[in-house]
């Protein structure tokens, strides 16, 4: 997983999967049915094998389109250390949700949601920043 391929790839399956966990979240809002609880333990599991992925990926690939010097290195590494605890605070509250609070704690509830769904866009965003603005633009114009 040295290339900027794995990168690309890696990036894709992120994507994927936190719009999945998103979609889970607000369907499965309730914690009632066993699929919900199985729907964020697959989540979780995912996330969670991402995350060890992206302690393996190569973060020098990042700075590689950068300027090449020092500083745009060590930005790439910050940007790549913040989307990684992005992702680790996410599996953290997946996995409180996948125990949720019992039914007579509504507001126990929603603040689990809350804090479940703010993890997810921090991570997106993270992801986002980690990819580059100019990054962004080009894959928006062809999308």
């Amino acid at each position: 997983m040295q290339s900027s391929l794995s990168w690309i790839e890696w990036l894709d399956r992120l994507d994927r999967v936190l719009k999945g966990a998103r979609e889970d979240v607000r369907a499965f809002a309730g914690f009632g049915s066993p699929r919900a609880v199985a729907a964020v333990e697959r989540c979780t599991r995912q996330l969670a094998a991402l995350t060890n992925e992206l302690r393996l990926l190569d973060r020098s690939v990042l700075s590689a389109s950068d300027a090449g010097d020092a500083s745009s290195e060590r930005a790439s590494s910050d940007r790549a250390h913040n989307l990684q605890k992005a992702l680790d605070t996410t599996v953290f509250h997946l996995e409180t949700m996948a125990n949720p609070p019992g039914p007579e704690s509504h507001i126990a509830r929603e603040r689990l949601l809350t804090a479940v769904d703010s993890a997810l866009r921090d991570s997106y965003y993270e992801a986002a920043m980690l990819v580059g603005p100019s990054r962004r633009v080009s894959e928006a114009r062809v999308n």
